[in-house]
């Protein structure tokens, strides 16, 4: 199944990656691209051992 990005504010981006079961940090990276110390800059809070599904997560641009 693919996953969705949805557009949103206040994203910077205005990208956001709705987390589902099995999502990590370092998965999401790899498959958008974009280093995973970037998603935790853009997500300030985050607590990358325990994402929740359901929540959403800022895509920086790269």
């Amino acid at each position: 199944m693919k996953k969705k990005l949805i557009s949103e504010q206040p994203c910077p981006s205005g990208v956001f990656w709705i987390v589902e079961k099995g999502d990590t940090l370092f998965r999401i990276s790899q498959q958008l691209g974009v280093p995973v110390n970037k998603l935790i800059e853009a997500n300030p809070g985050i607590n990358p051992r325990n994402l929740k599904i359901g929540s959403k997560i800022c895509i920086p641009e790269t």
